[in-house]
């Protein structure tokens, strides 16, 4: 009977500690790094290059807008592609009172969260915690922007915000759209965590949808659905697919040694590391040559896409020379530096007529 007793004791401190929510600091679970509706994310818990810090955003420009199931519109700063989708600058983007922003303002006031991808509205859509919601009579949200084009910052923030039912403990959630010159590719997207305990079941984002929908709602980022894998402090990145993939490795110059001297008619060979790429283009170099380190006036000789390039200089050519090499790719056209300059020298031991040289250099772009 005793030990009976003891088990039901057990069992009712165990549910106790389950619904304890506000009591308890849910541990994030560890997402691995995840794809969908042309997009890479990864949060701050993980150890990638792409993965975000948590940097909560000041909050300065208040829109005055404290509803439940409501939303309020906001003209963006700069343009905005969300999901192939392109909005420019002055579109209306929509905030709603449920911790979600969407170009498409039907729906825009859904306090019922869905799984994503999802057919029906709301869609192209940004969820940061799409919850049962309301700002009641001490809510706010913001829209600030944050540094000069082409580098600026829309930051969407619920602060405080407040599950519906539960006014008493604040919530702190905000979206950052970050600005971007690259043509067709969407903006990287942050969505960032400073208070998701609200003294409720849903802490945590127990009830909440995280992610990104497409116009149609038929693809989808989703980053968590009804699952308590928020913390204080978190961040997410979102970042458009084939800009990721499109990303030029680091690499490095190989030949010639740095400080290495030469004659005049040697022929030098320079080589470099082929650096790693996943695009679906082309990698094409180009050498720059300079005698000043700062390169402000560079002769520039393209090569292809080889890694190797020999020149030959010629009489009136003595003098110490700075190199680097540039790496194109073709579907974005972004490009890379190689990781580090070397320079070498060039003597008037080994003179040689410019007749003899000239033909052997390549074809300055």
């Amino acid at each position: 009977m005793r030990k009976t007793a003891l088990i039901l004791i057990i069992l009712l401190l165990a549910v106790q500690l389950v619904y304890a929510g506000p009591f308890i600091q849910v541990e994030p679970v560890r997402l691995d790094q995840g794809q969908g509706a042309g997009y890479n994310w990864w949060d701050s818990t993980e150890t990638s290059g792409w993965a975000p810090s948590s940097n909560w955003w000041p909050t300065t420009n208040a829109l005055g807008f404290q509803a439940d199931d409501d939303y309020t519109s906001y003209a963006i700063p700069f343009d905005i592609t969300l999901c192939g989708q392109e909005f420019a600058a002055g579109s209306n983007i929509h905030i709603s009172s449920n911790g979600f922003v969407t170009f498409n303002s039907a729906g825009a006031d859904e306090p019922i969260n869905q799984s994503l991808p999802n057919g029906g509205t709301p869609n192209l859509l940004v969820a940061a915690m799409w919850d049962n919601l309301a700002g009641y009579s001490t809510g706010e949200v913001y829209a600030d922007v944050h540094g000069s084009a082409p580098n600026r910052k829309l930051v969407i923030s619920w602060s405080p915000w407040y599950f519906y039912g539960s006014q008493h403990d604040a919530l702190e959630f905000q979206i950052v759209f970050y600005e971007t010159e690259v043509n067709s590719i969407s903006n990287t997207i942050d969505i960032q965590y400073k208070d998701v305990y609200g003294d409720s079941w849903r802490d945590n984002g127990a009830s909440a949808t995280i992610g990104l929908e497409n116009n149609n709602g038929t693809s989808a980022a989703q980053y968590s659905f009804n699952q308590p894998v928020l913390a204080d402090g978190l961040a997410l990145r979102f970042v458009d697919a084939g800009y990721v993939r499109s990303q030029i490795g680091e690499f490095d110059l190989l030949t010639p040694n740095n400080g290495a001297v030469y004659d005049i008619g040697d022929n030098i060979q320079f080589t470099w590391e082929t650096p790693e790429y996943n695009g679906t283009g082309n990698l094409t170099y180009k050498v720059y040559f300079d005698d000043s380190s700062d390169f402000d006036d560079p002769d520039i000789y393209s090569t292809g896409g080889s890694t190797q390039f020999n020149y030959v200089f010629g009489t009136g050519d003595e003098g110490i020379y700075y190199w680097k090499v540039l790496a194109t790719e073709s579907t974005l056209q972004l490009e890379r530096f190689s990781d580090s300059i070397r320079y070498f020298e060039i003597t008037g031991q080994g003179a040689v007529v410019e007749t003899s040289w000239g033909s052997i250099k390549a074809e300055n772009n």
